[in-house]
């Protein structure tokens, strides 16, 4: 079988690590037997024009062992639906590509309407290609869509074969878009780097790591806060890797509280370097506002490490009793009052037991077999 897969964003010179969870998918696919041939309109904002050091429009190259084609161009319709014409023709010319190259696809599989799962969709109406589209992006908490878009996502939705969303939080919200059937998958993490590392030693200290952007929304200010109030005592420290336009705000904070020493900052953490800098750590806390899915507690999970985490829609689907402990949205009281019973509970988890149970519903043989019959089901319809 032949699938042309469309990512909506993807790894670049700029940032190396952008659509990491669409490429592992990709690989896992390709393992799997299945014929990929990657397709992604690479948008460059016009602040970047005369800065870009690349060729415009179609190219080719093997990343990774995926066949990648690309089209680079700036998006000269900023903030206009006119630009959703001009990515249609643009996704028209990788599709047509990748024909005369690969040979006939069979499906295309695109991922997030917002941009590549609207051009996918009007391609597979033009030649006739059934048409699969996985959801990944909440429309209602993205700073990017307008009220304008949301005819040519909605456009989309109605259009797909089968409609896929990462987490039940975000399957209830496009419910408010499409009365079109919709199925769960969840994002797969590749445990193949991972293990439960034993502890050689018995310490005091109780070191916990938090993982995401620094951009609003992740709920970085509120955990500090939180984690301020919840412990006086120096033999629990606060580690935060990622890096965003918060940061120097949140560094701010961290001395107002005087929590330096503490709570540190480690900057932009490589997907290469997440495992290992994880094993570091006792456990893993997150108080973000809004996830589709949550892939980093999963990667924890991988590791055998508990989890803390709010209620905020993609949460709900993985933290469990046995895994760690979830509380209210928003919260303050309740983040403080979790962040004292995680670190009290914390050497009570079975770690092998994490693990387990997070390869046993998020592993690559679990969900590309889902993927796998999506597809012989939409292709035998």
């Amino acid at each position: 079988m032949h699938i042309m897969v469309v990512p909506s964003w993807y790894a670049s010179p700029r940032n190396k690590v952008h659509g990491s969870f669409f490429k592992e998918q990709f690989q896992a696919l390709q393992r799997s037997g299945e014929k990929i041939s990657v397709a992604y309109n690479e948008i460059w904002p016009l602040t970047l024009l005369g800065r870009v050091n690349e060729k415009r429009r179609l190219s080719f190259n093997i990343e990774e062992d995926l066949r990648t084609y690309r089209y680079k161009d700036y998006n000269f319709f900023p903030k206009n639906p006119r630009m959703f014409k001009s990515f249609n023709k643009r996704m028209e010319k990788l599709y047509l590509e990748i024909v005369n190259k690969e040979g006939k696809v069979d499906l295309i599989h695109a991922h997030s309407a917002f941009w590549g799962g609207i051009s996918a969709a009007y391609v597979a109406k033009k030649y006739n290609v059934p048409f699969i589209l996985t959801e990944h992006t909440s429309l209602e908490n993205s700073k990017y869509v307008k009220e304008s878009y949301f005819k040519w996502i909605k456009y989309s939705y109605d259009s797909a074969d089968k409609l896929i969303a990462v987490g039940n939080g975000l399957k209830k919200e496009m419910t408010k878009y499409t009365d079109n059937d919709i199925e769960v998958i969840h994002n797969l993490v590749d445990f193949s780097r991972t293990s439960v590392e034993e502890k050689i030693e018995t310490s005091k200290e109780i070191k916990l790591f938090s993982l995401a952007y620094l951009v609003e929304g992740k709920g970085m200010d509120r955990l500090i806060r939180a984690f301020s109030e919840a412990f006086s005592e120096d033999n629990v420290t606060l580690t935060i890797g990622g890096d965003g336009e918060k940061r120097s705000e949140l560094e701010s904070l961290t001395r107002e509280l005087g929590l330096e020493g503490r709570v540190t900052f480690l900057g932009a953490v490589g997907r290469d370097d997440v495992v290992k800098v994880m094993n570091e750590f006792d456990g893993f806390v997150l108080a973000s506002e809004y996830e589709t899915f949550g892939v980093v507690y999963i990667e924890a999970m991988a590791l055998g490490k508990p989890v803390l985490g709010t209620k905020n829609g993609g949460a709900e689907d993985i933290i469990k009793d046995y895994n760690g402990i979830i509380v209210e949205n928003k919260n303050h009281n309740a983040l403080v009052e979790g962040l004292m019973n995680f670190v009290e509970n914390i050497n009570d988890f079975d770690n092998e037991l994490i693990r387990e149970k997070c390869i046993s519903n998020y592993g690559e043989e679990v969900i590309i077999g889902k993927i796998k019959k999506i597809y012989k089901d939409v292709l035998s319809k």
